[in-house]
């Protein structure tokens, strides 16, 4: 279970310092945005669904057209 836990904090963490690395308004020394990014980490199974959700809905989804239509 812990090997489980590990791993999607592991990726959960991965995509955020990902995206925060590409950030160019946020200084990479901001020591509260590394907090949110450890705390985002440690609470993965909240984090994890927005996270998708967010992603899921940037990209244009051959399931959106067909149901609207």
């Amino acid at each position: 279970m812990m090997i489980l836990y590990g791993t999607g904090a592991l990726l959960v963490g991965g995509i955020l310092v990902h995206a925060f690395l590409k950030d160019s308004t946020t200084p990479k020394t901001d020591r509260l945005s590394w907090l949110v990014i450890l705390l985002a980490s440690a609470f993965w199974p909240l984090v994890l669904p927005s996270i998708l959700r967010k992603k899921l809905g940037q990209s244009p989804s051959p399931l959106k057209a067909q149901w609207s239509a």
